[in-house]
């Protein structure tokens, strides 16, 4: 299974990345969890990255590329799939994305979009701020990252709509609904077993 998570930030795309790799096996690639990695490395990609994502800001598309391509190609030979998580966030992204995929015959077999209300978002990731001890989520960071999903990634929706393979999946639920409601959705589609 190859497998895109579209949300915006705080809507649950770890939580249910996790559930998914676990069910299916394959590796969940966080675009996240390699930013943060590189910043962690000290390098200076590593402080550039960390001056965009303290501001909120998008990371630039070739660095982009050049952390994700080389893990959803190993996870692909690895685990006979991936679960991308946080990219693509643009539709420049998207083509691109789709491009290689083709190149590398790695396409992608759906995409899921949760969704939530603003008000959860925020409250979820205070809280995440709060356990995690996150500089990357305060309010005024919050509020920016939000509207920079609405205004870069939300034309997503409509991409991956026409192209056939959005699956929209209400994420202000209990864990246990939203999971059900993504097993029945992907089996529809052959790409998960109804458990």
């Amino acid at each position: 299974m190859r497998l895109v998570l579209l949300s915006p930030p705080g809507a649950g795309k770890g939580t249910h990345a996790a559930w998914l790799t676990a069910e299916t096996g394959v590796a969940h690639i966080s675009s996240g969890d390699l930013l943060r990695a590189e910043i962690a490395r000290g390098s200076e990609l590593g402080r550039r990255l960390a001056d965009y994502i303290n501001r909120g800001e998008l990371v630039p598309d070739e660095v982009m590329f050049d952390l994700i391509t080389p893990a959803v190609v190993a996870a692909d030979r690895d685990t006979g799939g991936y679960l991308l998580d946080g990219f693509p966030r643009t539709l420049p992204q998207a083509l691109r994305s789709e491009e290689i995929g083709r190149q590398q015959g790695l396409t992608v077999d759906a995409v899921v979009y949760l969704t939530a209300p603003e008000p959860v978002l925020v409250a979820r990731l205070l809280g995440r701020a709060a356990e995690q001890g996150r500089a990357d989520d305060d309010t005024a960071v919050i509020a920016h990252r939000l509207a920079v999903f609405a205004e870069a990634t939300a034309p997503l929706i409509d991409h991956y709509r026409d192209r056939g393979i959005l699956i929209e999946v209400d994420a202000d639920r209990p864990v246990a609904d939203i999971r059900d409601d993504l097993r029945d959705r992907l089996a529809e589609r052959g790409l998960l077993g109804r458990g």
